[in-house]
């Protein structure tokens, strides 16, 4: 246990030197189970994933990790994580409070939800491999609603995850072929991505449903003028 403590300690911290010097199957598992668990949870979403697979492939540019086994392992624990995610969403409309809470949302809003999740879900799950929390809540989402049949869930989930994998992958392989005090800009400008496009996806959400909100005030008050 202390080994495992002691390897993803390792990897929160980015430490090279000593990852160089622990057993290669131990890392290889710390690794895959912490895409996994972010992948499948939305609580795990603060892990450092991006920036553990960018890590993942410096330490292939290095030789220290084989190519190919760490993309078979990474891809393998993000197709998991969303199997996983979308099954706790087909499950967890069983629980008596969510059911409660989902009664509370109108019908008309399920229906353009569950449009939007059919013409364009599979689509999205690829766009939503690069954004945290998104890419654990939308298989969520899928599996809450039964808006994508889980055959064709599980057979795009592991093409978005291969994606994802292997442009984070490729991204470190090529960082760690910079100079150092290019390869602390590109990392660093890597891991924020993420986040902006993050904030981007909110800000419109709240923008959207602030503008909602104000048309449909309009609109009760030119009725009540009328009236």
């Amino acid at each position: 246990m202390s080994a495992l403590l002691s390897i993803f300690s390792a990897l929160w911290h980015q430490d090279l030197l000593a990852l160089q010097q622990v057993d290669l199957s131990l890392l290889y598992l710390c690794v895959g189970l912490l895409i996994f668990v972010e992948s499948a949870f939305i609580p795990a979403a603060p892990l450092p994933c991006d920036s553990v697979i960018v890590l993942c492939g410096s330490l292939a540019a290095l030789g220290i990790l084989n190519l190919y086994i760490i993309i078979g392992v990474l891809v393998l624990a993000g197709w998991l994580g969303s199997a996983a995610a979308f099954y706790q969403g087909h499950q967890l409309k069983e629980w008596r409070v969510v059911s409660i809470w989902l009664g509370k949302v109108s019908d008309k809003q399920w229906q353009t939800t569950d449009r939007l999740i059919q013409k364009y879900g599979l689509l999205a799950m690829f766009f939503a491999r690069f954004i945290p929390v998104v890419r654990s809540l939308l298989p969520m989402v899928m599996g809450l609603r039964n808006a994508v049949l889980p055959f064709r869930f599980l057979l795009a989930s592991p093409w978005s995850a291969l994606t994802w994998i292997l442009f984070l992958i490729f991204s470190g392989y090529g960082i760690s072929l910079l100079p150092d005090n290019l390869s602390k800009i590109a990392n660093q400008l890597l891991m924020l991505a993420p986040m902006v496009t993050l904030f981007i996806a909110l800000s419109s959400l709240a923008i959207g449903g602030w503008m909602r909100r104000r048309a449909k005030y309009k609109a009760l008050r030119v009725k009540q003028i009328k009236e």
